[in-house]
């Protein structure tokens, strides 16, 4: 059996349009006040650096730039920006209207996972607050990830995390599950199996080349999915 390092945004949960133009999430209302303070810019706005697949770091990184090209974010001013980012942050509470839904086959494939022996874990570019919130919108039970996990707190590239992930599992084979061209290339810079799926654009020309690499559309298709990762891990 293996554990399978689970991506959210694009692969377990997207978000939901609110229909109220200029609204913000949580999320983008924290990281933005966080940036705002750290770098005493008013007018940053999280979102001009997304880049799907980018960790949050990433992200907030470009953020900055678009103001300061010449500007970085090193460790300590990160782990600044993630602790002034969750003293904002209002969770998701119950009653609350969800900012985020679960894609189809979520969560019964990942039930149907574990019910096949195998172990999931969490490997996403979110910081770590923000992620479990997600799930939480998203009715998906943080419980159900109860492997290794790697968070966009203590890294800055794809393959940073996943890495930080697998430094846990000792000697648990591994599957990495995403959805963009980024978890593609973090699997394969941490030297592991990758499982795509096609909801935010990555198609199966994108693995070309590659081994050790399935495509499905969705995971809409729990038999479907559990047979992709038995392939894979042999």
């Amino acid at each position: 059996m293996s554990i399978i390092l689970c991506d959210i945004d694009g692969t377990l949960l997207s978000r939901n349009p609110t229909g109220r133009p200029g609204e913000q999430t949580p999320k983008r209302v924290a990281i933005n006040r966080a940036l705002a303070e750290e770098f005493g810019l008013p007018d940053v706005d999280f979102r001009q650096g997304i880049e799907h697949g980018l960790t949050d770091w990433r992200i907030a990184e470009n953020a900055v730039r678009c103001h300061r090209p010449e500007a970085s974010i090193d460790g300590a001013a990160w782990q600044r920006v993630c602790a002034r980012a969750e003293g904002a942050f209002v969770r998701f509470a119950d009653g609350d209207p969800p900012h985020y839904a679960a894609l189809p086959g979520v969560p019964a494939s990942l039930e149907a996972l574990r019910a096949a022996g195998h172990t999931l874990g969490v490997v996403t570019g979110n910081v770590s607050f923000f992620a479990v919130d997600k799930l939480a919108h998203a009715g998906i039970d943080p419980a159900l990830f109860a492997g290794p996990r790697g968070f966009g707190d203590h890294g800055r590239e794809r393959h940073h995390i996943i890495r930080l992930a697998a430094a846990q599992a000792g000697d648990e084979p591994l599957v990495v599950l995403g959805d963009t061209r980024h978890d593609l290339a973090g699997a394969r810079e941490a030297g592991l199996p990758f499982l795509g799926v096609g909801t935010t654009g990555l198609s199966a020309a994108d693995l070309d080349g590659h081994d050790r690499v399935a495509w499905l559309a969705d995971l809409a298709d729990a038999t479907a999915v559990v047979a992709a990762v038995g392939a894979l891990t042999g």
